[in-house]
């Protein structure tokens, strides 16, 4: 692991490999999507340190996880995605009732298009994310700081 991010970890017992905070069950991709949607409620509701969300956009922003190679990347990346391959469709059909569009397979069920679940399966770009987040972050500090 990178001696940049100590807070971050792969084992292969815990999250199946993928990078996550240290001592938690929280993956790198989760912190990034739990802080892009509000970052007290990091703070708060989930008990994540600053130093832990800095460590986490930053090893997500920098794409750390290439050069750690763990076991999976974290289930809702892209590059999780890539590593899985294309998802297979053909057990899989789409139904339109009225307005409703839903896709159903055995003991599966999506409610959206066969299009809409292609993009979903896609994942996110969560280091693009990470990085307008540390950006906004920074600013957010600084602001605060100058409040003080």
């Amino acid at each position: 692991m990178s001696s940049t991010y100590p807070a971050i970890v792969c084992t292969e017992n815990t999250l199946s490999g993928s990078p996550r905070i240290d001592g938690r069950r929280l993956a790198v991709g989760d912190v990034v999507s739990i802080v892009h949607d509000s970052l007290h409620h990091a703070l708060d509701s989930h008990e994540l340190t600053l130093d832990q969300i800095k460590q986490a956009l930053g090893y997500c922003a920098t794409l750390q996880c290439k050069s750690d190679n763990p076991l999976v990347f974290c289930h809702n990346c892209s590059l999780r995605r890539e590593q899985e391959g294309p998802l297979d469709t053909s057990y899989l059909e789409e139904f339109i009732s009225g307005d409703f569009v839903f896709v159903r397979g055995e003991n599966f069920h999506f409610f959206g298009s066969m299009a809409e679940l292609l993009e979903d399966h896609r994942g996110y770009d969560w280091w693009m994310i990470a990085t307008n987040l540390l950006i906004d972050l920074r600013t957010e500090l600084r602001d605060e700081s100058a409040r003080s």
